[in-house]
């Protein structure tokens, strides 16, 4: 006869492996159904989603990109409210002083693609000047010429706005788009800018998509400044005015209005969703065939993963339960198992907590010792469970004070000898009951002629003012208390936590050495006295000239100065009040920051420098100057030595400039950047290298080059003027003549004569 035994254990393994099989392809199941339901509706919410989001990102690039034109114009505005020449025609008011601010106006518009024209209006001498347009002024009133026709602008409308203004002046058909910076209504001019148009046209064609059908720059009352396709978006306009959002129109278009310029103009856009489902039915076709195959490999997934896991559970259930009962599955043996174990966990958990207090007591014991004094014979064994465990346990509204208290001695007494000892238990007692509230009293130190002991004090609850209440309370209570008993005490600061009594025990050490000058002293009173530094001036002179030399690339100069901060840093360690080690850090980061902004400024990479940098920085913010100055100083001179190397690789000289200008001055895209990329520095760096190399600024360079090369061409050529214009840079013929007639005093036609 078969051994029942073993018939018992296959039925048991037959069941759980059943529960398996059927829990995995039910789980399957639903997993497929579930997601065949919600695919379609999930996809189509993502989709639009991201349409959504790329719609809004976009608009906010733009609006972003708007932001930046007008913050230059703004930086402009700036400028030119500090340039000399404007500021000499205003109080001179000579033709040369109107000529020259003239000058200054074109150029300023010449130089930013932003602005169209710059309106500029002398109150005091009644001087217009206009960069490019035609206008006059009439009481407070500009009239700007366009097609044909004038377009007002009332001026004294914004002249107490305390936020710059973006204006659309004009009617519909016939307008202008102006930017009109804040000023004082007591100012004896103004100053305003006419938008480039063109510029923000283009800026708004860039984002033009098969979503994004319809674009534009639209004002707070439903006015368009500038639009692409704008005759689409028109009728939709009044739907919505507020600062930004999503409006849906109809099941497949929305509106888009992204707001946060000036004068809640917004950039509005119409959104077609048309294209995306398209794509998204498309999309959902090929899923569901996926699906299907997905549905098929899953069955044979469930049976080969059923089995991989079915083993590893047997195993593990024969190991950890030694005599299962009859009936059960693997899955009934490990939960009791667990349940087992997790009881056993729990009374482990419960005699721990019977040693947390002893656990407590040793961590303080140990705490405090380590800090001690050399009289540590003194030290007092706490054996007040309840109290130690209070400093454990306290409410973070506690705080946690040190107090001192001794005898004032005779002025007879012996150095040694001792008139009596200080009562302990007198003084715990005094303090549980004068102190209100849940507190704490715990004697650390205790010799014949003083005594320390750490207070664990609530406080008062109310009807107490200011940052240390409670320390003043305490306070109070010791100048009362030692004047009574002719005791002497020193307090230390407050605090919160059990891991700094070894701080206070120290501190009130410190302070005691205080007590033939006051009856009860405060550690907080005299601690600026205590830790008082010997007054530091910071080396920014020495900075900078390191900077400077960095620079301009006298690295023996700059060497020079690295040694002259350092030896500032020795000279200080060797004082008896040392610099303290954050002024020390602060000044080797300072060197180290020179040196890296100025190998940024000519482009060399990051990556070829990167190891040496993170290792000194690593130095200048972990390491003790004294003891690792040497290497310091080698690392930075590392630094040092790879930057001269990496400046010999990339040496500019002035003919290698004159060569690129001209190769490429006559290029309207000619422009500062382009030399900078071209060397592989940076923009700020190039333009210093220019004015040092080549004596002048780079634009009066390039301009003297263009007039030259126009005026050979005006003279030996029949080439029209617009030809000419074109030659030598300017796309814009009108902008040339003008700036021939302010170069030579003629204009071009003139010249030829």
């Amino acid at each position: 006869m078969k051994n029942p035994h073993i018939f018992s254990h296959i039925h048991q393994s037959h069941r759980t492996l059943t529960r398996y099989f059927l829990s995995y392809f039910i789980l399957l199941g639903f997993l497929l159904i579930g997601f065949s339901f919600i695919v379609r509706g999930q996809l189509s919410a993502t989709y639009l989603d991201m349409l959504n989001q790329e719609a809004g990102q976009q608009l906010e690039n733009i609006k972003n990109q708007l932001s930046a034109d007008l913050t230059t114009v703004s930086r402009v505005n700036s400028a030119l409210e500090k340039n000399i020449n404007l500021t000499l025609s205003r109080h001179i008011g000579t033709s040369w002083n109107g000529y020259l601010a003239a000058q200054e106006i074109n150029s300023y518009a010449l130089a930013n693609e932003s602005i169209q024209c710059i309106v500029y209006y002398d109150h005091i001498h009644d001087m217009l000047h206009s960069s490019e347009k035609y206008v006059d002024y009439t009481d407070g009133v500009f009239r700007i010429y366009k097609d044909g026709e004038f377009i007002s602008f009332d001026s004294r409308e914004y002249e107490d706005c305390i936020t710059n203004q973006l204006i659309l002046a004009g009617e519909e058909g016939s307008s202008y788009l102006l930017y009109y910076p804040c000023a004082d209504g007591s100012r004896d001019y103004t100053l305003f800018y006419i938008l480039n148009e063109v510029s923000i046209s283009n800026m708004l064609k860039s984002v033009l998509s098969e979503e994004i059908i319809s674009l534009a720059l639209v004002n707070s009352e439903g006015d368009i400044a500038v639009g692409i396709n704008d005759q689409l978006l028109t009728p939709h306009l009044g739907i919505a005015r507020d600062s930004g959002g999503i409006y849906p129109l109809d099941s497949q278009t929305s509106l888009h209005i992204r707001g946060g310029l000036y004068n809640d103009f917004t950039i509005t856009a119409l959104v077609s969703d048309k294209a995306v489902l398209e794509r998204l039915n498309a999309i959902l076709s090929r899923t569901y065939l996926i699906l299907f195959f997905l549905g098929i490999t899953g069955l044979f997934i469930v049976l080969f993963s059923m089995r991989r896991t079915y083993l590893p559970l047997r195993n593990l259930a024969r190991k950890i339960v030694k005599n299962p009962s009859p009936g059960q599955g693997y899955l009934e043996q490990l939960d009791l198992a667990f349940s087992a174990t997790a009881s056993e966990n729990q009374n482990l958990r419960k005699k721990i907590a019977k040693y947390r207090l002893s656990m407590q007591k040793s961590i303080f014991d140990s705490m405090l010792a380590s800090r001690q004094s050399p009289e540590s014979e003194n030290f007092v064994q706490m054996d007040n469970g309840n109290e130690i465990d209070a400093f454990f346990t306290m409410e973070p509204d506690n705080l946690i004070f040190a107090l001192r208290i001794g005898l004032i001695p005779p002025p007879n007494q012996i150095s040694g000898d001792s008139v009596c000892r200080l009562p302990a238990d007198e003084i715990i007692d005094f303090f549980n009951k004068a102190l209100p509230g849940e507190n704490a009293c715990l004697i650390l130190e205790h010799n014949d002629d003083n005594i320390v002991i750490l207070l664990i004090y609530s406080g008062p609850e109310e009807n107490i003012e200011g940052e240390h209440s409670k320390e003043d309370i305490l306070l109070a209570l010791l100048e009362d208390y030692c004047e009574e008993k002719e005791y002497i005490a020193v307090l230390s600061k407050g605090s919160t936590s059990p891991m700094d009594i070894p701080a206070l025990y120290e501190s009130v050490l410190l302070a005691s050495r205080l007590w033939n000058q006051k009856r009860v002293v405060s550690f907080r009173s005299i601690e600026p006295k205590m830790s008082m530094e010997r007054p530091l001036a910071y080396p920014y002179e020495a900075l900078d000239q390191l900077a400077l030399a960095l620079k301009e690339q006298d690295f023996s100069a700059a060497e020079l100065q690295i040694q002259t901060l350092f030896i500032l840093l020795d000279n200080s360690s060797s004082l008896e009040n040392t610099l303290p080690d954050f002024f020390v850090r602060c000044v080797l980061i300072d060197i180290l920051t020179a040196i890296i902004n100025a190998m940024d400024q000519i482009n060399i990479k990051f990556r070829d420098y990167s190891e040496v940098y993170f290792e000194t920085l690593y130095f200048c913010r972990s390491c003790p100057y004294p003891e690792k100055r040497e290497e310091l100083l080698a690392r930075i001179k590392q630094l040092l030595t790879l930057f001269s190397s990496e400046t010999e690789n990339q040496l500019i000289s002035a003919a290698q400039i004159q060569q690129l200008v001209a190769a490429h001055y006559a290029s309207a895209n000619f422009s500062i950047s382009y030399l900078a990329d071209n060397f592989h520095v940076s923009i700020a760096y190039m333009s210093y290298l220019f004015k040092k190399e080549m004596g002048e600024n780079f634009s009066d360079y390039v301009w003297n080059l263009r007039l030259g090369k126009a005026k050979e061409l005006l003279l030996n050529t029949d080439m029209s003027i617009d030809d000419i214009s074109l030659a030598v840079g300017y796309v814009n013929t009108s902008s040339f003549r003008r700036k021939f007639k302010q170069a030579t005093g003629m204009t071009p036609s003139q010249l030829r004569g």
